[in-house]
């Protein structure tokens, strides 16, 4: 045998299987794959197989049939994409009157009435919808655990004020302990350097993750404790009274949920803090 006999030659030894390695060696690169070696020849190879990075495969059918889905419930054009974001399951906006959408490959082959409930969530934020949706994902979970974890840290214990304790309290007065949802304190945002902040984010719920999250610029000792209350009051709000769509618009603010706002009990005590307080917070957020 020569010395530049290939690896398929030596596997397949002998003239009788010569058309065999002919087909191989015409057929290209072999793909990734179980093969025995005899051990008497084991010593002597040595295969080393690369590991190939993880690939999405799509079914085309099953997009458009999805995308299908959302122009019916959207008016203007719709862009889909599929991913494999363990973080972000489920985002849309709105560019030039187009709707962009990109949606967790598990969706793919999602039951009819779990489909139904993500377009409910998504362009009415029906808190039914958003439960079933919320529900679907949970039974997903070996799917998202083939990539390797994600998760988000939750750190509810801060410096100064430990919004657990917070959310609990308020949870049992206003909620009869009825608002099941995850609380962290944010990660600090990079500003730009010598650009002067114009707004800040002091809360945020979202409604796939359960979770709220409170800016950090209100662990300190000079933010009261009553103001980080209400504030993290407003966020549990929002997961109790889902945004709904008035008259093709989504209201995050509805009239009876500024009317639940105002029950809080340091509502007017709250609102005049930040007026008075919201420059410094600004500055050094």
């Amino acid at each position: 045998m020569g010395a530049r006999q290939s690896a398929a030659q030596k596997i397949l030894p002998g003239p009788r299987l010569a058309r065999t390695n002919h087909a191989l060696l015409a057929a290209g690169p072999i793909g990734t794959a179980a093969i025995r070696i005899p051990d008497r020849m084991s010593a002597q190879l040595s295969l080393v197989f690369p590991t190939p990075s993880p690939r999405l495969f799509v079914h085309e059918g099953a997009r458009q049939a999805l995308e299908r889905r959302l122009r019916l419930a959207f008016d203007g054009p719709v862009s889909l994409s599929i991913t494999d974001n363990r973080h972000s399951i489920v985002s849309h906006s709105t560019e030039r009157g187009m709707l962009l959408v990109r949606i967790h490959h598990m969706f793919l082959d999602a039951p009819g009435h779990v489909l139904d409930a993500l377009v409910h969530y998504m362009f009415r934020q029906d808190r039914a919808a958003s439960l079933r949706v919320s529900a679907y994902i949970d039974a997903q979970n070996d799917r998202l655990a083939r990539r390797r974890a994600r998760s988000i840290p939750l750190t509810a214990k801060g410096k100064c004020h430990d919004l657990l304790a917070i959310f609990r309290e308020i949870n049992e007065r206003y909620f009869d302990n009825g608002c099941n949802v995850l609380v962290t304190w944010g990660s600090r945002s990079r500003a730009k350097k010598d650009v002067p902040r114009k707004s800040i984010k002091l809360g945020s719920y979202s409604d796939l993750d359960r979770l709220i999250r409170i800016h950090p610029v209100l662990d300190r000792l000079w933010v009261p404790r009553y103001f980080v209350a209400w504030v993290l009051y407003h966020e549990m709000l929002h997961h109790m009274m889902p945004a709904r769509r008035l008259n093709g618009r989504r209201e995050l603010h509805p009239v009876d949920f500024r009317e639940r706002e105002r029950l809080f009990r340091a509502h007017d005590r709250a609102v005049a803090w930040e007026k008075r307080m919201i420059r410094r917070l600004l500055r050094v957020a």
